[in-house]
């Protein structure tokens, strides 16, 4: 085999490789790190409290790599006001909440779950429809308005999730797994996402050697085996 190599066409290559290899590594370690806490379970505590009438509202999330809608109800356990899902949609529209004082009325709730910090509205959200019971993000601010004010005055910044929810998908409904009941605070962007991305990285930096080497193989810099008379 004869390789002539172009210098500053394989220092730039070099570069790009390591840069494209390194992307890769780090989105790959973002992954198994992600995988690591959805793996580790969580300290659960128990929640036990009254709906508060006319709290239901409909809040967009990003489920396991697809659109879907909580149902969202707040529970007063006699001293704070905590905000829950109760069930999820996985579907494209949001459905129609439950509106007005008699919405949840003398109901009880009683689960399992962790306390977490929703994450901040995105700024490629729609806006929210408040009248209509409809959010984009899920803001317990914005959700604490729905309430009136001397029990929004009790609302706690943090989100009850419980273990398990109702899960609804094409008409179906079904008990299962919360897919925000995790420690991992980045619920729009699932483990499966980096590992994506790694694989995209690493195939870049293989296209990039194997144009490199083709380049060279069709400036006759590139032999695999000796010509007849070299």
């Amino acid at each position: 085999m004869r390789f002539r190599p172009y210098p500053i066409l394989t220092l730039f290559t070099l570069v790009s490789l390591v840069i494209l290899v390194m992307l890769g590594n780090w989105q790959y370690g973002r992954f198994s790190a992600k995988m690591a806490l959805d793996e580790t379970e969580p300290n659960w505590v128990t929640l036990e409290g009254r709906v508060v009438p006319g709290s239901e509202a409909m809040v967009y999330a990003y489920a396991d790599g697809a659109s879907s809608w909580r149902r969202v109800v707040a529970i007063d356990d006699g001293a704070r006001v905590i905000f829950t899902t109760i069930e999820l949609f996985y579907q494209v529209e949001p459905p129609v909440p439950c509106q007005g004082p008699e919405c949840g009325a003398n109901l009880n709730f009683s689960a399992q779950g962790i306390y977490k910090t929703p994450g901040n509205r995105s700024a490629f959200a729609s806006p929210d429809e408040p009248t209509a019971g409809v959010f984009y993000s899920y803001s317990i601010a914005d959700l604490a308005d729905l309430l009136p004010a001397d029990v929004s005055a009790r609302v706690v910044p943090e989100a009850f999730e419980p273990q398990t929810l109702r899960l609804v998908e094409n008409g179906r409904a079904m008990a299962g797994p919360n897919p925000f009941a995790r420690l991992r605070m980045d619920d729009d962007l699932p483990p499966q996402r980096h590992f994506g991305y790694a694989i995209t990285w690493w195939g870049l930096a293989m296209a990039l050697l194997g144009v490199y080497l083709a380049f060279h193989y069709q400036k006759g810099r590139l032999r695999l085996r000796r010509r007849d008379g070299e």
